[in-house]
């Protein structure tokens, strides 16, 4: 941490203004204490990190864990593009009311914003604790994760852990926000489509701090000219060519009733089970997990009874119950599922696989044979996903 009580009662706050000979001098003549849990801290001077205070014997208060020079870097250089815009930011400002301490405080147009950012993994259940404690208090939330917990495959291919979902959930805004302070760049991430867990398209816009006019140009999605179907497609093909060789249970299951059901190998799954939609990132599964879950139940009822919203909500309820898909968070509603499910359908009318008998009635029309080969398998995606 960069702030400590002094002995007069006054509080310290570290800058790049303080030289080494000068916070020397404050040591060797003052104590300092935890502003968290008034503790004694001691003030660090070391060569190998950023000048700090540490807590003197171990203890459970918050602000113990220390942070690293990025984050410092990172959060300071947040505060002095705040600054250039002609805010007053203030560093880890003290939330008295939620005991809480976030990276930058300002207030813009009678709105307090709170900005974290985050440079290391963190729970999802103490992201909510956070995010909820500052809006108690009347802040408004916004969370800037460290670039360097961007994981970036592809031009825009990307790899996400615990902490992305947990944001991209709490944000409910469907964009992402990075910061790096060695690069001095943010970073937005956007139109997310989930392949498989560790494959997210995701449309990326890299913008200098002099390129937002006003404080609130960050917090809208910036438009991104590149959009991420061909990257879409590309995931497909290297599907087809390479599936992957370790499996998840539902991943074997599904590839079973293909083969058994269907007469299709798994490379050759049906184009309908690559439907990219943006808000399908509810699902932990791949995409063609959940979508081949439906599928089957389509054909399988083909001529027998049509094909209604409410009986695909039925069966993918059915799959969740049986671990045949799974959900990415505990907290989704069935009006989310809703939504997912009859975007799919919607896309599948678009594709002349359904169509529409009357309200809210479909039926399969598409009487296609399973692909036999790869080069047969590329045209029919090409053709879909164009």
């Amino acid at each position: 941490m960069n702030t400590a009580i002094m002995d007069n009662g006054k509080l310290i706050r570290i800058t790049h203004l303080l030289s080494k000979n000068r916070l020397e001098h404050v040591r060797a003549t003052c104590k300092f204490y935890c502003p968290e849990c008034r503790e004694e801290v001691q003030l660090k001077l070391g060569e190998q990190r950023v000048y700090h205070f540490a807590h003197k014997q171990l203890t459970a208060c918050p602000l113990a864990s220390g942070e690293t020079a990025y984050h410092q870097a990172g959060k300071e250089a947040i505060m002095n593009w705040l600054q250039r815009l002609g805010h007053k930011p203030v560093l880890e400002k003290y939330v008295s009311k939620v005991h809480q301490r976030p990276d930058v405080a300002v207030s813009i147009g009678g709105t307090s914003y709170a900005i974290e950012y985050q440079c290391s993994n963190i729970s999802r259940q103490e992201l909510r604790k956070r995010t909820a404690g500052l809006r108690q208090a009347g802040h408004f939330p916004i969370w800037i994760i460290g670039a360097n917990r961007l994981k970036r495959k592809s031009a825009q291919l990307f790899s996400f852990s615990s902490i992305h979902w947990g944001m991209l959930r709490e944000s409910q805004k469907g964009s992402l926000i990075f910061y790096c302070p060695l690069q001095n760049r943010f970073i937005h991430l956007a139109q997310f489509l989930v392949f498989q867990p560790t494959k997210i398209c995701a449309a990326i816009t890299v913008r200098s701090p002099t390129a937002y006019r006003q404080f609130s140009d960050i917090l809208s999605q910036p438009s991104s000219k590149r959009q991420v179907s061909t990257q879409w497609l590309r995931c497909i093909q290297q599907f087809r060519q390479r599936p992957p060789r370790i499996l998840s249970n539902e991943s074997k299951r599904l590839r079973d009733v293909f083969y058994e059901h269907h007469q299709t190998a798994f490379p050759f799954l049906p184009a309908e089970l690559f439907i990219p939609l943006r808000k399908a990132y509810i699902f932990t599964s791949p995409v063609y997990v959940w979508q081949g879950c439906l599928y089957d139940w389509m054909i399988r009822k083909k001529g027998s009874s049509p094909v209604t919203i409410q009986l695909l909500m039925k069966e993918i309820k059915r799959c969740i119950e049986m671990k045949g898909v799974k959900l990415r968070y505990g907290d989704v509603s069935i009006e989310e599922i809703k939504e997912v499910i009859t975007s799919y359908v919607h896309a599948l009318v678009r594709q002349g696989f359904l169509r529409m008998t009357k309200e809210g009635n479909y039926e399969v029309a598409s009487n296609q044979k399973p692909i036999q080969t790869v080069d047969e398998a590329f045209k029919r995606d090409a053709f879909l996903f164009h």
